[in-house]
């Protein structure tokens, strides 16, 4: 026993000290790095997960050839958002075009230790009634229909970000950050492809409770304001899941800022973080998996009621 305790303090403090000599080389490794460098080796990374780093803006985005984009869309996706820590208000914007019902989804909230924004836009291969639309599997949408969107994220009334992309699923994320959804405001434009389909998705802004005098459309194009949804909120209905995940989120925030303070741009935090300790890196992408995982679970389970 007398031998055994001090062999145990002895390697704890040996791995103390490993610890300490490990972090200062990895602060040298990326202090040597170029910003060039760094970004490329930072889009490296995250690629694999359908997403890329904008350096100029300091956010995430989605890759036009994202894997996400062959499992579309179902409403469950929203509903057990908060499961993986993701507290969002969520707008489905549903139109019928060209004999098929569309949607256009808009989110925003926190996603994790993110604050972001999302525009997806899906469709089926025939009418869905409306009582069937939030149980019908969307599919993404062929590059020859898909809209132009320009998206800005603010923050109270502080802008964080603006992307604008021809694309199937438009997304920012802003790293270490936190915000309740309700304080965001995501200012909207879309152009798409003709003037019908504006037509017929303005016509679904309406029916989705939006003001005529809310939204300006001229030909092919519309722009409104999201800031509070007017769809009924999965959220809602998990108040105290909800309230857990967000103070899960405030959590998680403190301990990657504690972690990664040696830092204060993103791009050198986060390839600190790969670095130092990878398993968290790796969580960060688990939940991608899972997600992944549920919306396949859910299309084989729509494809099997169909």
């Amino acid at each position: 026993m007398y031998i055994i305790f001090p062999c145990i303090l002895l390697f704890l403090l040996l791995c103390a000290l490993l610890m300490l000599y490990r972090r200062k080389n990895i602060i040298k490794k990326i202090c040597r790095m170029s910003v060039h460098e760094k970004l490329c080796r930072l889009n490296e990374l995250i690629h694999p997960f359908g997403f890329e780093y904008l350096l100029s803006q300091d956010i995430f985005t989605s890759c036009f050839g994202a894997w996400q984009r062959d499992f579309g869309y179902c409403s469950t996706y929203d509903s057990h958002a908060d499961l993986f820590n993701m507290v969002l208000d969520c707008e489905p914007v549903y139109f019928d075009y060209e004999g098929c019902t569309w949607l256009l989804e808009l989110w925003k909230g926190q996603y994790g230790i993110n604050i972001g924004a999302e525009i997806g836009i899906y469709k089926t291969d025939s009418l869905i009634p409306k009582i069937y639309r939030q149980s019908a599997m969307f599919h993404s949408v062929p590059d020859k229909d898909l809209p132009f969107f320009e998206m800005t994220l603010y923050h109270g009334t502080t802008p964080l970000y603006r992307v604008a992309q021809r694309h199937w699923w438009l997304t920012g994320f802003r790293m270490g950050e936190y915000a309740v959804p309700d304080t965001l405001t995501l200012k909207v434009s879309i152009l798409f492809p003709s003037s019908e389909m504006q037509r017929a998705f303005t016509q679904g802004l309406k029916d989705c409770g939006y003001p005529s005098y809310d939204i300006d459309s001229c030909g092919q194009q519309v722009s409104f304001n999201y800031s509070l949804a007017h769809a009924s909120q999965p959220k809602d209905s998990h108040r105290i899941r909800t309230a857990f995940a967000q103070w899960e989120n405030r959590l998680f925030l403190k301990l990657y800022c504690h972690v990664t303070k040696p830092f204060c741009f993103t791009i050198d935090k986060l390839l600190y973080l790969y670095e130092y300790l990878p398993f968290v890196f790796r969580r960060m992408a688990h939940i991608r998996h899972m997600i992944h995982s549920r919306r396949h679970k859910s299309e084989r389970r729509h494809t099997h009621v169909r």
